[in-house]
């Protein structure tokens, strides 16, 4: 008995690994968002928009507040 729970308790780390794997591969990653959900395609809008500032000006702009202080 505690031979085969040795076994499990090793084995299950990786079963846990390799069901995500599959998951995260999967077409809809692993949340799997449905075609239905009206606020997706505006998430997904926003997603693009700011990865696509990022691919052309690539830092975070400034506060304008630089250096220290007193």
């Amino acid at each position: 008995m505690s031979t085969a729970l040795t076994f499990l308790i090793l084995i299950a780390p990786f079963a846990v690994a390799a069901l995500l794997s599959w998951a995260a591969h999967r077409d809809r990653g692993v949340r799997g968002l449905s075609d239905d959900d009206r606020d997706g395609f505006r998430v997904a809008h926003d997603l693009d928009a700011i990865r696509t500032r990022f691919e052309k000006q690539p830092f975070w702009p400034a506060s304008g507040a630089t250096g220290e202080r007193r």
